[in-house]
């Protein structure tokens, strides 16, 4: 058989495991995923030479199947095997680095008797401040825990849990799911995020398949929340109250362009699918989409709406306020009333930081329009 054959009889195999996982057939993904490894590795052996980037998308497609079906010995020694080919692409070998990062920390999971969700998040921030291997701890934090939110907003929405305004994601779901950081290899400065499956499965028999796309759907909106965030996103995510709140967290993901230039996301298992790219310009285009999910009576004219710079200090969203230490120190403190729509996961992180708070002046008191982090 020829690399043709070999690679579309893996492309199938593949297909058909994904659907398995859907279905919540884990058993039955898991061998065709293993099926797939083999014909891939098979496609592997038939590309000449002289096809360097044919083999270097052959080889990282190789092992991340191996990894999808756990067979993770596979995949560590065809790893090693494909890193040794001086001949590799740089791309190529930049993603099995990644994937054989990830086959290390996934074998001593299941050594410890941990499950993760799906799919694994790797995020890499660069430019600016971040060198090759570091970045300042605030901002790392700050994106941890906006990955967090994203990836706790999808589950609730999976789950159809009624829309949340106020505090963190529920008890009960911060009981079965954890969020785990794990260090990745250094690409300006990259870390991945899994998601702890829950543990008392009896409990979720009847939400298998939701818990299996917990990743893929975390992916599918932040694509379509970057990249068509007028069009698509509505058709992923029909609520509009979801969808202010995701195009609000994606839009504190990406970067201002003083700290840092770029932050991407992609699945560190599947390097073939298009990854996630925040800009500066990203974040004019989220706020458009913001603006107009906004009611028309709360649309104010150009001139009316005033951007105050400075950092959040306190706020109590029951009460419907925000106040706020501008940076010209003769305003004083001020109060911003009307922030009942604000989302606890979004400005709660903001406080003790530096934002610009869009507000609607009228007399002496300000209106809350939005609030964003000024990096």
């Amino acid at each position: 058989m020829s690399w043709n054959q070999h690679h579309s009889a893996s492309e199938k195999l593949a297909a058909q495991a994904a659907s398995a996982a859907t279905r919540g057939d884990i058993s039955q993904s898991l061998e065709l995923y293993k099926k797939a490894g083999a014909e891939e590795v098979a496609a592997l052996n038939d590309v000449p030479g002289t096809k360097q980037r044919t083999r270097g998308i052959t080889a990282v497609s190789a092992v991340a199947l191996w990894y999808k079906g756990l067979e993770f010995a596979a995949a560590e020694q065809l790893a090693y095997k494909c890193l040794a080919d001086g001949g590799l692409p740089a791309f190529a070998r930049d993603q099995i680095r990644n994937l054989l990062s990830m086959v290390w920390t996934r074998s001593a999971a299941d050594k410890a008797g941990l499950r993760f969700v799906p799919g694994d998040v790797l995020v890499s921030v660069k430019g600016g401040q971040v060198i090759h291997g570091g970045a300042p701890l605030e901002l790392i934090v700050q994106k941890v825990e906006g990955i967090r939110s994203v990836l706790f907003r999808t589950i609730e929405m999976l789950l159809h849990r009624p829309f949340r305004s106020r505090g963190g994601p529920p008890a009960d779901l911060q009981a079965m799911f954890r969020p785990w950081l794990f260090q990745a290899p250094p690409g300006s400065y990259q870390f991945a995020v899994r998601m702890q499956e829950p543990e008392q499965l009896p409990l979720w028999d009847l939400d298998r398949p939701k818990i299996e796309l917990v990743t893929a759907t975390f992916f599918e909106v932040l694509r379509a929340t970057v990249s068509e965030p007028q069009s698509q996103l509505p058709v992923i995510v029909p609520d509009i109250q979801y969808r202010n709140a995701f195009l609000n967290l994606s839009r504190t993901l990406a970067p201002t362009g003083k700290t840092f230039d770029r932050l991407e996301i992609s699945a560190a298992s599947s390097p073939a699918e298009p990854v996630v790219t925040l800009l500066a310009e990203t974040r004019q285009e989220l706020n458009a989409a913001l603006r107009n999910l906004r009611p028309a009576n709360l649309l104010a004219q150009p001139e009316e709406v005033l951007t105050i710079r400075g950092v959040l200090r306190a706020l109590h969203l029951d009460q419907d306020w925000l106040e706020l230490a501008p940076d010209d120190p003769e305003l004083g403190h001020i109060r911003i009333d009307d922030a009942g729509e604000a989302l606890d996961d979004v400005v709660g992180p903001m406080v003790n930081r530096k934002v610009l708070v869009s507000t609607l002046r009228r007399g002496s008191k300000y209106l809350y329009r939005d609030i964003e982090l000024d990096e």
